[in-house]
């Protein structure tokens, strides 16, 4: 089974909800694919975290450890202090050393194209994947200057059906309009225009994914880390709603076993 967690800025908690649901039906995915929010979850759970874990790390999370505010000439926040961020969580590691496979999306600035990262450093990738255009200075990746996935591709299910998974479930934590009230300041504006700007993308993922999960999440605000276990809950009872009926041993037969014969191992980095 194949699992893409989309962008959506703090409304990516939502996705480890749905993660603690798979889980408490006994089912792993065999591959994640992650656009910015989707992707920090994604780098976490293939990295060894636990649910309860990455859990912890999502509530006790605000936005003073991600904000660095830089002179805006490429960015109004530097882009280092999340990926130092990233590194304190999950180290130095390689998407070769993750315990699942993970592919992370990012845009090319300069060729205007989407790049698909699956090799090198995990924490750089993640990074240039968050880097919101205009909010986060870009990441420079070899020759790239890359920004945010979800620019071109906010749930990049896609890139598993490459990988002939069995099953591919889809998570859209950005599915929903904001809020209906006037941006307070720069930042919404910036924030609240990106999202409309890819509304359109949606109707692709239909067509990919078995299932479309789409936590309710539009009185939410895309920077709100006060509701972190709201978000956890609405991505559960999401994931429980589209997903109850599912017979995954029958669909996934290899991958129930596979996970049945592991289940009994802690996840790592704890």
């Amino acid at each position: 089974m194949g699992l893409a967690l989309s962008g959506g800025a703090v409304r990516g908690i939502a996705h480890i909800g749905v993660l603690e649901y798979l889980e408490e039906r006994g089912i792993k995915p065999n591959c994640i694919s992650g656009t910015s929010a989707g992707s920090i979850v994604g780098a976490l759970y293939c990295a060894g975290f636990s649910v309860e874990k990455i859990k912890d790390i999502a509530f006790n999370m605000s936005w003073r450890d991600l904000v660095k505010i830089s002179i805006p000439r490429k960015g109004l926040i530097k882009t280092s202090q999340l990926l130092q961020l990233i590194e304190e969580k999950i180290g130095s590691v390689e998407f070769n050393q993750l315990e699942l496979p993970l592919a992370v999306n990012a845009v090319d600035l300069l060729s205007g194209e989407e790049i698909v990262i699956e090799e090198g450093p995990v924490a750089k990738a993640v990074a240039a994947s968050c880097a919101i255009p205009g909010i986060f200075t870009p990441v420079k990746y070899g020759r790239r200057l890359l920004v945010d996935g979800g620019l071109l591709n906010n749930v990049p299910v896609e890139h598993l059906k490459k990988r002939k998974m069995d099953y591919l479930i889809a998570v859209n934590a950005g599915a929903q309009m904001p809020l209906q009230k006037e941006p307070g300041s720069i930042f919404e504006i910036l924030v609240l225009s990106y999202h409309i700007m890819r509304l359109d993308q949606e109707s692709d993922v239909c067509e990919i994914a078995d299932t479309v999960i789409e936590p309710d999440l539009g009185d939410i605000h895309f920077y709100d880390t006060g509701k972190s276990d709201i978000l956890v809950k609405r991505g559960y009872d999401a994931a429980q709603k589209a997903l109850e009926k599912v017979n995954f041993e029958k669909k996934t037969g290899r991958l129930f076993g596979w996970f049945k014969k592991h289940s009994s191992k802690e996840g790592g980095n704890e």
